[in-house]
């Protein structure tokens, strides 16, 4: 498991789409948070508003499931998708002897990191760097990063879920841009649940989905009830999709 680790790390850090990935978020990014920091980007109504840390919408965006879909199915469709084609590398692996659930669980996490990097850390990094040299470095104080680390400590578990289901896509459809289009067609189906009116059944089940999580989590105060319960349905529904990605992995024909 070890060396699959290290295999997936070193093939993440030569992988050309990442680093292009990288660039393209960094640079939107940046705009983005200094669109808003010259107030020439105004944005109402965000949890970060509510926080009282409005220098930070820009974050916003990248904690959307329509906007940061884009990022994370296209480092899924160009880092996993790719090695189930005619390259033979996954079957390779399982050539080599190693379980095919330790090579499915190195890729969901090396794959994960990188998509934490170029969805979380990233944005966030940029934005309070760009707060304090635009002289609105006071809004970084103890509450607000207490805000800041307890709203993204609960966003990256319902996060891990959701690149652990991109990474099944990913394996089941051997196909960068199936990945990269089923993923978009599957986040726009989740954006008209949570927007538009529903049954009571489906609307109860959605309100106990790491896809509901992703905007409660950044709500300015939660109860501790709601803090446990959103750990709750993070870890579940993480655990649910590892092990349903195991079996699939494990039934899945390698060419």
């Amino acid at each position: 498991m070890t060396n699959l680790l290290r295999v997936e790390l070193y093939k993440l850090k030569r992988n050309k789409s990442f680093w292009v990935i990288i660039a393209m978020t960094t640079g939107l990014s940046t705009l983005l948070h200094y669109l808003v920091v010259i107030d020439w980007w105004t944005m109402s109504g965000t949890v970060f508003n509510e926080a009282g840390l409005s220098e930070l919408n820009a974050l916003s965006p990248f904690t959307t499931l329509l906007f940061f879909n884009l990022i994370v199915s296209s480092l899924a469709g160009f880092f996993i998708s790719v090695e189930f084609s005619s390259s033979g590398v996954i079957k390779n692996q399982v050539i080599s002897g190693n379980k095919r659930s330790h090579i499915f669980l190195a890729k969901f996490l090396v794959f994960s990191l990188g998509a934490i990097i170029v969805t979380i850390l990233i944005p966030v990094i940029i934005g309070i760097l760009l707060v304090i040299l635009f002289g609105h470095g006071d809004i970084i104080n103890t509450s607000n990063l207490l805000y800041l680390g307890r709203a993204y400590f609960l966003f990256i578990l319902p996060f891990l879920g959701y690149t652990g289901l991109i990474t099944v896509l990913a394996m089941i459809t051997e196909d960068s841009g199936k990945t990269i289009i089923f993923s978009i067609l599957f986040s726009i189906i989740m954006f008209a649940i949570e927007k538009f009116p529903k049954p009571l059944l489906i609307e109860t089940v959605f309100e106990h989905s790491i896809f509901y999580q992703f905007s409660e989590v950044f709500k300015h105060t939660m109860t501790n009830g709601e803090i446990i319960k959103s750990l709750l349905i993070g870890a579940i529904s993480l655990m649910i999709i590892i092990l349903c990605g195991i079996f699939m992995m494990n039934r899945k024909e390698i060419k």
